[in-house]
């Protein structure tokens, strides 16, 4: 076991973070000490996460990356490494399923056990904390600067309240939503949701029998998840959709292209989204879905600290969603009698997509805070641009007793 005194002797730290999505993971090592970024690659998952297997992440993420990483960390195979993952799903005893990713398990426990890995650079993995996505997405929101960000409602920045309830609500290749309140001592603490996964709301005829087909598609008799629409392949499914409803319009070269793209179907409709094209139509109908769920968020939690629009298909489709006339502004702003009250909130697109691996890093080092101080000392205190200092409390009891594991 490790006391506070082999922890203070160690000699070199390592930090390990992932940004774990239906898409890609998107690792980083830094070093404890400096804070400094040392590597960071992104890993398809249609290539390196293909089928659920036991230790598969661990094997075909993990394993690679360190190796990559190796030259750029001294001595990283006699180090100690302290790891925070964060996954898209819900997380319990430090374990996600992720549904988006064919049910793969990651277990942060089994990771630093070495249930499924015996390589030797995994099993310098001391700590390994799992967090939900969206969990690493709202403390990367804290880190934000002014230029990393667009104002969505005209003068969001002067409406912040810096002691107000956040939001943050992004598509990619699921909907995540999450939300972030202060405590007594101003210190915001950040919630995860599953509420992409409410039902969707269609706002036309159109959109009517949209979700009646994709009810039938998805073998559902009373409801369909928004996610089904505002995401990636949401986007595939509206597209689909369309196809078969006015085959006549359907751009065969284009069509065929979106067939062959596998988890890019939805990429392929944003590119071919043309004046007139089905394609065009197709995000028309996934943005506007897209900016009534956001409005649908401002109104249930008026986050006066400010609403955050995230994920990574913001900053792709911006020109899309900003401005007041925009598909997205108009379906924000239909709220009927509550729409002045939309007035009232900060509104901002973020147009940086490193937010989970920004989380996920703070939560890395509070971590090893933890480990160095520990388990019965305070919680770490980060510090943002401009004037509020973030805190982040301490973690779960189970990771907690996986932080005193030490590799010899």
């Amino acid at each position: 076991t490790r006391s506070k005194k082999d922890t203070e002797q160690m000699t070199k730290t390592y930090l390990l973070t992932g940004d774990i999505g239906g898409t890609n993971s998107r690792m980083a090592l830094y070093d404890a000490d400096t804070n400094e970024m040392l590597s960071e690659i992104y890993y398809q998952n249609e290539k390196h996460l293909p089928e659920k297997k036991d230790g598969i992440f661990e094997n075909n993420v993990i394993v690679p990356f360190l190796l990559a990483s190796a030259a750029k960390a001294s001595g990283l195979e006699q180090s100690d490494i302290v790891a925070c993952l964060a996954c898209a799903g819900p997380v319990r005893d430090n374990r996600v399923s992720m549904s988006n990713l064919h049910g793969i398990v990651v277990d942060g426990n089994e990771i630093v056990e070495g249930k499924f890995c015996s390589d030797n650079l995994v099993a310098r993995i001391v700590v390994c904390k799992v967090i939900n996505d969206f969990v690493a997405q709202g403390y990367g929101c804290l880190t934000l600067k002014p230029d990393e960000v667009r104002e969505l409602t005209p003068n969001s920045a002067k409406l912040v309240d810096l002691t107000g309830p956040k939001v943050c609500v992004g598509a990619g290749t699921g909907l995540g939503e999450c939300f972030l309140t202060p405590g007594a001592d101003g210190v915001y603490s950040c919630f995860p949701s599953e509420g992409g996964h409410t039902e969707y709301n269609p706002r036309s005829d159109l959109e009517i029998k949209l979700r009646a087909g994709l009810m039938k598609q998805f073998g559902n008799k009373h409801r369909i998840s928004t996610e089904r629409v505002v995401s990636g392949p949401g986007l595939a499914n509206v597209y689909e959709f369309l196809a078969g409803e006015f085959p006549k319009r359907v751009d065969k070269k284009v069509h065929e292209e979106f067939l062959a793209a596998g988890d890019m179907k939805g990429a392929v409709v944003a590119l071919n989204a043309k004046d007139g094209s089905l394609c065009k139509d197709a995000l028309a109908i996934m943005i506007s879905a897209y900016g009534s769920e956001v409005g649908s968020a401002a109104i249930k939690f008026m986050p006066t600290g400010g609403l955050y629009v995230t994920g990574g298909l913001t900053p792709k489709n911006i020109q899309h969603i900003e401005g007041q006339d925009s598909e997205f502004m108009k379906a924000y702003h239909d709220k009927g009698r509550v729409s002045p009250l939309l007035e009232t909130i900060p509104l901002f697109a973020v147009m940086v997509e490193d937010l989970g691996v920004r989380g996920a890093h703070k939560c890395c080092v509070l971590e090893y805070e933890r480990l160095c101080k520990g388990p019965t000392e305070g919680a770490i205190s980060l510090q943002k641009p401009g004037p509020v200092s973030i805190s982040i409390a301490v973690g779960a009891a189970a990771v907690a007793a996986a932080a005193i594991l030490m590799r010899k």
